[in-house]
C-alpha cells in the first residue's frame, strides 16, 4: 500500500486533475452554492484549500516528500548510528554509563523545541531556496537522532556480546568484524529492521509539530487568496505543512487540516502493521 500510495505520488494526474477549482461555485441555474474553501461535499473528494487546490491532489503530490525525505533520514541516521554504537559496543566500558547519563540529559528537551530554534532563524533566508533549506532541515534531523539511536544499537550489540559463545570466540582470537558479521549481525538484524520502522514512525510524528511550527520540508510558498489576504503553504505540499499550514482554520474548515491527518494517520497505521508482522517473525525464529 506505501509502495501503490508512493506510484500515485509521482504520477497524480491518474487519479485526480491538478486544475485548481473555480473561486464560485453555480448550479446549472446559475445560483450561488459556495465559494473557496470546498467542503468534500462541495467538491469531491476532499475539498479544496482557499486558494481552490484539490486536497486530494496535494497530499498525493505531497506524499512522495513526506515518504521519501523521512526514509532517507532515518536511513542516513542508521548508517551513522552503526558506526558510533559499534565503537560504543566494543571498545566503551568504562565510561559507558557516562554515555548514557549525558544522552538522556541532553534529551531532556524535546527535538521538536532543538529543531525549532535552530531553523526559525534561518526561514527567511531560504524562502526561494527550498532544496538548500530541505538539505539543511535534513541535516539537523540526522544529527540529533544519531545519539540515542546509537546507544539503542550499542546495547543491543553489547547485550550479544555477553552471551557464552561469544566470549569465548573473543577468547580464541576471533576480531571484532568476524564477529559481528558472523554472530551478532544475525541475531541482532531483524530488531534492527524494528527500530528502523519505528524511528520512520517517531520521525513523521516529529514533522506534524515541525509543521505547526511552521518549519515545513523545502520552505514555503505564498498563494494569493483575495488582493489583501494570502497564504503561507509548503512548496512541497509534505504533509506536516499541510496540516501546520491550515491548523488556524481547523473551527471554520477542518477538512483542511483533518485530510492531511488522515493521511498521517493511514500511512503510521500501515508502518504499524509492518512492525506488528516484523515482531511476529523474531518470535517464530527465536521462541522463549
Amino acid at each position: 500500500m506505501i509502495l501503490l500510495l508512493l506510484f500515485f505520488s509521482f504520477f497524480p494526474d491518474l487519479i485526480v486533475s491538478r486544475e485548481t477549482a473555480p473561486p464560485i461555485l453555480f448550479d446549472e441555474e446559475g445560483e450561488f452554492i459556495a465559494r473557496t474553501p470546498y467542503s468534500p461535499a462541495e467538491y469531491l473528494p476532499m475539498g479544496t484549500n482557499e486558494a481552490g487546490e484539490s486536497l486530494l491532489f496535494n497530499i498525493l503530490v505531497g506524499a512522495k516528500y513526506t515518504i521519501v525525505f523521512v526514509s532517507v533520514v532515518c536511513l542516513l541516521r542508521f548508517v551513522m548510528a552503526f558506526a558510533v554504537a559499534m565503537y560504543y559496543a566494543f571498545h566503551v566500558h568504562k565510561l559507558k554509563d557516562l554515555w548514557k547519563r549525558t544522552i538522556e540529559i541532553a534529551y531532556i528537551i524535546p527535538p521538536v523545541i532543538v529543531v525549532f530554534f535552530m531553523l526559525a532563524p534561518m526561514l527567511g533566508l531560504f524562502q526561494e531556496e527550498s532544496f538548500h533549506f530541505m538539505i539543511l532541515l535534513m541535516a539537523v534531523l540526522i544529527v540529533i537522532g544519531v545519539p540515542p539511536l546509537a546507544l539503542l544499537i550499542g546495547d543491543e550489540i553489547k547485550s550479544e556480546l555477553n552471551k557464552d559463545f561469544i566470549k569465548i570466540a573473543k577468547l580464541q582470537g576471533v576480531n571484532n568484524w568476524y564477529i559481528f558479521k558472523k554472530h551478532i549481525w544475525r541475531n541482532i538484524k531483524a530488531r534492527m529492521g524494528i527500530f528502523f520502522i519505528q524511528n520512520n514512525i517517531q520521525l513523521l510524528s516529529l514533522l506534524i509539530h515541525l509543521g505547526i511550527l511552521g518549519i515545513f520540508i523545502g520552505g514555503t510558498r505564498i498563494i494569493n487568496i483575495t488582493e489583501e489576504d494570502s497564504k503561507v503553504l509548503p512548496i512541497s505540499n509534505e504533509w506536516g505543512g499541510l496540516i501546520g499550514s491550515s491548523y488556524q482554520d481547523f473551527l471554520h474548515h477542518p477538512w483542511i487540516v483533518l485530510a492531511p491527518l488522515f493521511s498521517f494517520m493511514v500511512l503510521i497505521f500501515f508502518l504499524k502493521v509492518i512492525v506488528a508482522g516484523m515482531e511476529d517473525l523474531t518470535k517464530i525464529k527465536h521462541p522463549k
